[in-house]
């Protein structure tokens, strides 16, 4: 039987990407560095860190640490999250039938720990989970296992008694490369064939209860 869940942070317990996408364009544009849509889609799912090292080689970026960039661009996030964000019922309801049947919770995000702290405490939700595990914690960012493998052992419980809950294709290898199930949420930047990779592809938390899972655990 399964004993924990992982959630990725933006994509999955916070619709943040249009911000995320909004403010990086704001810092970038200082130096004339202009993403098109397509070319921001495949940098979904990375690090900052490891998106920063592209854009050093492609586009020339220089002059920010990655601690500077994220200061930046996450004060633009925050406020328009601030004034924006809707929150997600079926989130809610999910995460809460969670802890009622005793699951451990975790978040493992490639954000840095002050952006997720904080966006955790923006959402009120952060005293649903166990272990919060960041890009800071691991050398290794998605789509390796690194982040996974860390939040079962702080957990506390087998990498194959957890289910991982992502947006996007580097999340959900990371989840397979930790020998976990991966439930993948559709999003405006990802289709359902894009995501078929997961065990489970969901549009959105109404769509799934303990007992789905249950299911899905026992597939080979």
């Amino acid at each position: 039987m399964f004993k924990a869940l992982i959630f990725d942070m933006d994509g999955v317990l916070v619709d943040s990407h249009p911000y995320i996408w909004h403010s990086f364009q704001e810092v970038l544009r200082e130096q004339e560095i202009i993403l098109s849509d397509k070319e921001i889609k495949q940098y979904i799912g990375l690090s900052l860190r490891d998106q920063m090292e592209i854009w050093k080689k492609e586009y020339g970026l220089r002059g920010y640490t990655v601690e500077e960039f994220s200061q930046k661009s996450g004060k633009i996030q925050f406020d328009l999250i601030e004034k924006n964000h809707k929150h997600d019922q079926y989130i809610y309801s999910f995460i809460n039938q969670a802890k009622k049947q005793g699951m451990r919770l975790a978040v493992a995000t490639n954000s840095s720990r002050w952006r997720a702290d904080k966006m955790l405490e923006v959402l009120n939700i952060k005293k649903y989970f166990d272990v919060l595990v960041t890009s800071d914690d691991v050398t290794n960012h998605k789509p390796h296992p690194d982040m996974f493998l860390l939040a079962a052992e702080r957990l506390g419980v087998h990498p194959k008694q957890c289910i991982v809950f992502e947006d996007a294709l580097s999340g959900i290898q990371g989840a397979k490369n930790a020998n976990m199930k991966a439930v993948a949420l559709i999003t405006r930047f990802h289709t359902r064939k894009e995501l078929e990779e997961a065990h489970l592809v969901i549009n959105d938390f109404s769509e799934i209860d303990m007992q789905q899972l249950v299911e899905l655990y026992k597939k080979e």
